[in-house]
């Protein structure tokens, strides 16, 4: 597939269209949908989505008209950024399919096509719901198994949604299974660090009731205590969420970059600089960024911060060269709220770019081997459904929407 581009005033047009509730179609449909209807977009505000956001827009669409700049930031949505992520993780195209990191030709939702599949199992609409569906698909790829025992009891329904997940999502469903397999009882917490130097450290917290008395009758009372506890699901959604907020920091990194400096390092690169300054705080941040690149697969922009004229040699010149390279030719400034991107509609396929990349680079790296051996304090090697979903990433659509 053709990794689609658009003006800034498409963006925007596009943007007014996903506020007003019609961020599942297709760029296009969403785009004719704003022709169609631009003579009578301030009847429409009442029935938005979003009518704040949607009027922010109209107002903003009219200084474009005008030739003004309006200052008004589109957002652009992942779609369903966890699932997105185990995707990229396990190498697993199916579930990348799902939610749209290997582009299908159209705006994928996850959420329907997994409760349609369910659907079409059980033969009745009436015994199941798309968002109580969406509940527990979200939920379980967090390890959760109360909640979808709740919304499908114990029985035939609850059956379908384990083997719907385990055949429409394989690999993220197994990393999923996986990382409730490795939890360690015996452990005080886990910790792990990302490619960026960011630094994690999750306490586990068991559940221990006293009992106490007042007025000569006993009362239960329940607290959380940091201890070892025998079983546990918050792997998943940590090490998940770790990944999440990482990917926003790259994201800023690498579109709000220091134009000037990156020039800098470029030449440094291009004339053949090999100086290895390694005594500086600087200089051991970037050796501790580049260690967990060579382990992970992973480049974090965190390391054009810290590099320069003195320990530019500290690097292959080669990678470096990739990640500068791969940057926006000009920086401009991105605002995120977890999964929800913003920035200037003239930005818009650079901001798009960016996240197609981070997906792509996670989905090369091996990512999910590093973090797995650290959660379990030895060496693991886990490996990927397949190894060659790169270049599609790259230029999928819908990844941002």
């Amino acid at each position: 597939m053709t990794f689609q581009t658009f003006t800034g005033k498409e963006y925007l047009k596009i943007d007014i269209a996903n506020n007003f509730g019609l961020d599942k179609k297709n760029w296009d449909e969403r785009i004719a949908w704003f022709d169609e209807n631009e003579h009578r977009l301030g009847a429409l505000l009442k029935q938005a989505e979003e009518p704040a956001l949607f009027y922010a827009g109209c107002v903003a669409w009219q200084k474009a008209k005008a030739g003004q700049p309006s200052g008004y930031p589109i957002s652009l949505d992942a779609t369903c950024s966890g699932i997105q992520i185990l995707a990229c993780l396990a190498g697993d195209r199916q579930t990348a399919s799902l939610v749209n990191v290997v582009d299908t030709g159209q705006r994928e939702d996850a959420y329907t096509s997994l409760y349609e599949h369910m659907v079409s199992q059980i033969g009745d609409t009436a015994k199941i719901e798309r968002k109580q569906t969406k509940q527990a698909i979200m939920t379980s790829f967090y390890g959760s198994t109360a909640i979808p025992k709740t919304i499908f009891g114990e029985g035939a329904l609850l059956d379908t949604f384990h083997k719907t997940m385990e055949e429409r999502a394989p690999g993220a469903w197994e990393i999923n299974q996986t990382m409730l397999a490795i939890w360690d009882p015996q452990v005080l917490e886990h910790d792990w660090v990302l490619p960026d130097n960011f630094h994690v450290r999750i306490k586990v917290m068991g559940n221990v009731t006293d009992t106490v008395h007042f007025l000569n009758e006993p009362f239960d009372v329940t607290y959380q205590r940091n201890m070892p506890v025998q079983e546990g699901r918050s792997l998943s959604a940590n090490m998940v969420h770790s990944l999440d907020g990482m990917i926003v920091r790259e994201m800023t990194r690498r579109c709000s970059f220091d134009l000037a400096h990156v020039q800098k390092l470029a030449d440094l690169i291009q004339r053949g600089v090999k100086t290895h300054s390694s005594h500086r705080p600087k200089d051991k941040l970037a050796l501790a960024i580049w260690g967990h690149y060579l382990e992970s697969g992973f480049l974090s922009a965190r390391i054009l911060d810290v590099l320069d004229e003195e320990n530019i040699g500290l690097v292959n010149p080669k990678s470096m060269r990739l990640l500068i390279n791969d940057l926006p030719a000009k920086p401009f400034e991105v605002l995120s709220v977890h999964d929800c991107f913003r920035c200037l509609p003239n930005y818009g396929n650079d901001l798009r770019r960016q996240y197609n990349n981070l997906l792509a680079e996670i989905a090369e790296s091996d990512m999910l081997s590093f973090l797995v051996s650290q959660i379990r304090k030895e060496k693991t090697i886990v490996s990927k459904l397949d190894t060659d979903l790169g270049d599609e990433i790259r230029s999928t659509n819908y990844a941002l929407s």
